[in-house]
């Protein structure tokens, strides 16, 4: 009921993208240029217009340049890790011919050595520390040496709870100043623990021994959840008691709140905890509790639509399908609205072409709401697959 809609906004969003791109230059997947590649590599497959094709290795092209020619953070959100990520995926997925090993074979020693030395510092923060960098690694079809010091030095490095355990999130405190001075502990997927734990299932995936880490690091944030009575299960950040620090309340979105907490548990094992999770969040919360004034894929209407629909490809439970169809509704009408393509800050729309905030990652959800025979692999880069 919807296919002809959102044919129509694909096509709008990769004519703006055109015109974005030919003036931002700014390499990075979640927020530049480079992850715009995803797009149409996907929109490629979803349409078989050679033309996206092309786009895929423009940018490819020139992501390698910007490595090479500028000086740019080691970091996954907007430099070399989440670059390099986004090359290996697209050879994995065949859209780029090419040997990653052969081209970035120094990248790899000076992004490993970047990200133990990060993590042994407990810098954690996913987006913008060393935890993003093994994202990286994981992409590799064959397992890396990397991620096993990726095991030792979280576990040396984590804090035992009463519940379980888990990490400090020194990031929020160059971030938040308003935070009280004492530990604080972050439940969101971009800066938090729910990221942690889930680059630790995946390693235990490949076949890692990751201990009992994942299992203890589950228990703690299932410890920490809310009183009955708050709307959001889960609030954003809490102390070593398990209190809230800020409000208790938690918007709804892929950065924050309790979808990133579900998918987290559903990745570890914890299905019958994720389920309820999700099963809340599709029969309690909407527009105005979660806070969702945009579309995009961080703290948007795309993001849970493709939350929801990552969860149902992963469960066939019928109730999340209809989470996914109940927000991608809401996409598509707050994109068709006067304003409602920008990113919502400061009470003002702005439109970005990256993945994390712009259309690029709008367009990624909604090709994965209508292409029902291709997998959304993308999502890898995001943690949700």
């Amino acid at each position: 009921m919807y296919q002809k809609r959102v044919t129509h906004i694909l096509k709008d969003i990769s004519q703006q993208l055109d015109q974005l791109l030919k003036k931002d230059h700014q390499p990075g997947l979640l927020g530049g240029h480079t992850g715009c590649a995803l797009f149409y590599a996907y929109y490629y497959q979803l349409t078989g217009k050679e033309k996206y094709l092309d786009k895929v290795h423009e940018l490819v092209l020139s992501s390698i340049e910007a490595m090479s020619s500028h000086s740019l953070l080691p970091t996954h959100c907007n430099g070399i890790a989440g670059m390099v990520w986004c090359v290996q995926h697209l050879m994995n997925q065949g859209f780029v011919d090419g040997d990653m090993e052969d081209i970035f074979a120094d990248v790899d020693v000076l992004l490993g050595n970047q990200m133990i030395a990060d993590l042994n510092n407990k810098q954690y923060d996913f987006l913008h520390e060393g935890l993003g960098i093994a994202l990286y690694f994981l992409e590799k079809e064959t397992p890396s040496s990397w991620l096993p010091q990726v095991v030792h030095a979280l576990e040396a490095t984590a804090t035992h709870l009463p519940h379980g355990i888990s990490w400090e999130d020194h990031f929020a405190r160059h971030t938040v100043p308003t935070l009280p001075d004492e530990p604080c502990y972050n439940l969101g997927l971009a800066h938090g623990m729910p990221a942690i734990i889930g680059i630790l299932s995946r390693i235990k995936a490949k076949g890692i021994d990751t201990g009992d880490l994942v299992e203890k690091g589950l228990d703690w944030m299932l410890s920490v959840s809310n009183s009955p009575g708050v709307s959001s299960l889960y609030p954003t950040v809490v102390n070593n008691a398990g209190v809230a620090l800020t409000t208790s309340h938690s918007r709804m979105g892929w950065c924050y709140g309790d979808l990133p907490v579900a998918m987290t548990l559903l990745h570890g094992g914890y299905r019958e905890q994720a389920y309820e999770i999700l099963a809340h969040s599709v029969q309690n919360r909407d527009i105005k509790n979660g806070m969702v004034h945009d579309t995009c894929i961080c703290h948007g209407s795309a993001g849970i639509a493709h939350i929801f629909n990552r969860a149902y490809l992963q469960t066939q439970e019928p109730l999340f399908q209809q989470g996914a169809e109940k927000w991608l509704q809401h996409t598509i009408d707050l994109y068709e609205s006067p304003s409602g393509v920008g990113f919502y800050v400061d009470g003002k729309y702005e439109i970005k072409e990256g993945l994390l905030e712009g259309i690029a990652g709008v367009g990624l959800a909604l090709i994965a709401a209508i292409d029902k025979d291709t997998d959304p692999a993308w999502d890898r880069c995001i943690l949700l697959s």
